[in-house]
């Protein structure tokens, strides 16, 4: 997998995500879908680097790892740029400009911390793997 479909994945999946969320919690009366936007950044996170390492049979070298979280921080403020000025019509410009700079901040951090979480995850895995690969005690 390259990292562009890797980005479009993400993308995709990210947005699947945030709909089913936001859905679920209009369904559910929930006045606040903060910790639902963030299930569906770690959700689509993890999900697409675990993919990636699955189908190219290795994680992100340092240069595509930093590639990927900056794609997939990129994708992600779009999204709330989109959103904010959608909202900006009904509140102060000024305002949402912060709050979106602030969203940006804390998700490139959480983006930063899962994409290096899925790393260890797939490294814990193939370790697993070969372990049990190379057991000769029969």
């Amino acid at each position: 997998m390259t990292l562009p479909a890797l980005l479009r994945r993400f993308a995709a999946a990210y947005l699947v995500l945030l709909a089913v969320v936001a859905v679920a919690l209009h369904l559910a009366g929930a006045a606040s879908n903060t910790s639902g936007n963030v299930a569906a950044l770690l959700t689509a996170v993890t999900w697409v680097c675990m993919d990636f390492a699955k189908k190219n049979g290795r994680y992100f070298t340092p240069d595509e790892k930093k590639r990927a979280i900056l794609g997939m921080l990129a994708i992600d403020v779009l999204m709330q740029v989109v959103v904010t000025f959608a909202i900006s019509r009904f509140a102060g410009a000024p305002f949402l400009a912060l709050v979106l700079l602030f969203v940006a901040a804390l998700h490139a951090a959480v983006i930063w911390f899962f994409v290096g979480f899925a790393g260890k995850q797939y490294a814990a895995a193939e370790a697993r793997r070969a372990g049990g690969n190379n057991n000769t005690n029969g």
